[in-house]
């Protein structure tokens, strides 16, 4: 039967990695939740995720570490995901807006869904500010 490693208590048991999962820690002890709060220098009351994700990405960035969209290899890659998606939506697009009238962006959506084009994501469901939004593209790329 597994105790906590620190007061054998049997109950509420959590694994906690001795050394950081993020710094390539595997091993484990198990400690209760008691035991586990004061491991991380917090009460009982419980670790707030929320908090310690904020605390870790703030000492990531004080490091020098590039963040989500601050990486302009994240970055350059979104992009190109968004033209080369917007690439396959340009005749449809036309289409819909030569059927529909330029502007009419409601329009242009159901006539999308009513042809079974997907939306970048994927998606069945076209909203007429995600048909604006790459119609604005098209015209700054002059595609």
């Amino acid at each position: 039967m597994k105790k906590c490693f620190e007061c054998e208590s049997t109950e509420d048991l959590q694994e906690h990695h001795i050394v950081p999962k993020s710094r390539g820690g595997a091993k484990t002890v198990s400690l209760c939740y008691s035991c586990h709060m004061k491991v991380h220098g917090r009460d009982s009351k419980g670790m707030n995720h929320k908090i310690l994700t904020k605390q870790g990405l703030d000492k990531a960035k004080k490091r020098g570490v590039k963040l989500g969209s601050d990486n302009p290899a994240i970055r350059a890659g979104l992009e190109q995901r968004s033209l080369d998606t917007l690439s396959l939506l340009v005749k449809p697009l036309k289409d819909g807006i030569q059927q529909c009238g330029y502007g009419k962006w409601t329009a242009i959506a159901r006539w999308l869904m009513e042809n079974e084009f997907k939306t970048p994501n994927g998606k069945d469901r076209w909203y007429p500010a995600t048909v604006r939004q790459l119609v604005l593209k098209m015209e700054e790329l002059k595609l």
